[in-house]
């Protein structure tokens, strides 16, 4: 896969109302080649890490999110790395 297309997958998503699906739907998305779901389950990992979500306030559980998401896939984009913190944010409210 190329890291193109897992980009465009995660900012694909839309379906807020169902956050729930995100992870699911963008796998689906993506090619059965293992690779592809190995990178996207490395990003996911890190996005729902207990270590970002500790704080009470959840904006500055978002910002440690993003900032562990910003070191560890220096690649991902801003937009891209958004979704996986919204999407991560729901799994911890």
């Amino acid at each position: 896969m190329a890291k193109s297309d897992l980009i465009k997958t995660a900012i694909a998503f839309l379906d807020w109302e169902e956050p729930w699906t995100f992870a699911s739907v963008v796998l689906n998305q993506l090619s059965d080649d293992s690779g592809d779901r190995a990178i996207f389950e490395r990003i996911w990992a890190e996005a729902c890490r207990s270590d970002n979500w500790q704080q009470a306030d959840i904006a500055k559980c978002c910002d440690a999110c993003d900032s562990w998401l910003k070191r560890g896939f220096s690649w991902l984009p801003e937009e891209a790395r958004a979704q996986f913190v919204r999407a991560a944010s729901y799994q911890w409210k």
